[in-house]
């Protein structure tokens, strides 16, 4: 089989290149360009517009010069599904990075594609649309073989998220402040239901939909789900996590980006790599992980990167969880503050059965989450 490999800068890149030609798999790699990705959709003028379109040109003969069985990329690149439909090449997609906004446009519909999505909330959502290629398939991480070993704080770290500010919270109005204030209470009563889309009347959705410009052919059965993951998860994300920082105001917080913020921080320093934040994770007694919004019910790949460092996660509750953790054995989750604080008593007191659970974590990730398992499933697929 030979494989054509759209490159578009995500992090992880190479960690899923290796996996494939770990699989023994020909590859053959497209870098593609953030100027064609970023202008495509919005040729406004002459000049870029002849630039774009010659930018598409290049990358589609590349396309065809590779003559590869499928194209592959990570997230779904909605012009590449269009070419690949027209070329009758099966065009795979592993979407990572939520909200994906091609997603969400009438390209989801072609017949050569094949959906890897890492929630499994939006590949029921497909299926409702009568798209039968699509599948579940959680984030990966790399497994270094061996474990770094570090002098063990006893202290909770916040792996917290940096949501985009899409909504200015103080310039609201109090009407819109309600309707946010009403879908955060009930995310935190109802956990793993995602109510966001539900809430999402009419009236609030043209409010927020004033000043951006949507596509014409933005599927109307999604829409709802694109407004509510664009304009409205970061804000419900940020207040999650001020909710946490509130009531438990000692714990150090750590940003994914690797800042520290002064809030309530004991350190004020910044980690600037991957390595230095695996230590972090391997040096806390706890790790507090919450999933961002936007993934409704997917595997956050922060969890799996605590594990992967030899941390000890403990995460608000998500559906996905379940299929592959089995709580307090391999994994602790909550589902309310409460819970949090019983687990942390717990499992500070118990060192043992700490380290039982989180050896036994580990353990699952080297057997069945590392990217060699992920694309080994595309393969079991496509072989289907």
């Amino acid at each position: 089989m030979k494989l054509t490999y759209l490159i578009w800068g995500y992090p992880y890149d190479k960690a899923i290149l290796k996996a494939w030609k770990e699989m023994g798999i020909l590859v053959n790699t497209i870098l593609l360009s953030h100027e064609l990705i970023q202008n495509w959709e919005e040729k406004k003028e002459i000049q870029q517009k002849e630039k774009v379109e010659s930018l598409l040109l290049s990358l589609k003969e590349q396309i065809r010069a590779a003559a590869g069985d499928m194209v592959f990329s990570v997230n779904f690149l909605s012009f590449i599904s269009d070419f690949c439909q027209r070329e009758a090449i099966p065009y795979c997609s592993w979407i990572l990075q939520l909200p994906n906004f091609d997603l969400y446009t009438a390209s989801v519909r072609n017949g050569y594609n094949y959906f890897f999505v890492c929630d499994s909330y939006l590949v029921e959502k497909l299926w409702q649309l009568g798209i039968t290629n699509a599948f579940f398939l959680p984030d990966a991480v790399e497994v270094d073989s061996v474990r770094e070993i570090v002098p063990m704080e006893r202290e909770v770290c916040f792996l917290a998220k940096c949501p985009e500010d899409v909504l200015n919270t103080k310039e609201m109005s109090i009407y819109s402040k309600g309707y946010l204030d009403a879908f955060i209470h009930a995310q935190r009563v109802l956990y793993g239901a995602y109510i966001l889309e539900n809430g999402l009347l009419l009236r609030v959705q043209q409010e927020f939909l004033k000043g951006n410009i949507l596509p014409e052919n933005l599927l109307l059965e999604m829409q709802k789900l694109f407004v509510a993951d664009r304009y409205f998860a970061p804000v419900c994300t940020r207040i999650q996590q001020q909710i946490f920082l509130q009531n438990f105001a000692s714990i150090m917080t750590i940003y994914s980006n690797g800042e520290f913020p002064d809030c309530n921080s004991k350190k004020k320093a910044l980690v600037e790599d991957e390595i230095a934040r695996k230590k972090i994770y391997a040096g806390k007694e706890f790790t507090l992980v919450l999933a961002p919004h936007t993934l409704h019910n997917g595997i956050p790949r922060d969890t799996l990167e605590v594990i992967a460092a030899g941390g000890f996660p403990i995460v608000g509750f998500q559906r996905d969880y379940a299929y592959f953790f089995k709580r307090d054995e391999t994994l602790v989750y909550f589902t309310n503050p409460a819970e949090f604080s019983r687990a942390i008593v717990r499992y500070g007191n118990h060192i043992e059965e700490r380290e039982r659970v989180k050896e036994a974590a580990y353990q699952k990730l080297i057997e069945g989450h590392t990217y060699w398992h992920r694309i080994a499933a595309i393969l079991e697929v496509w072989k289907k």
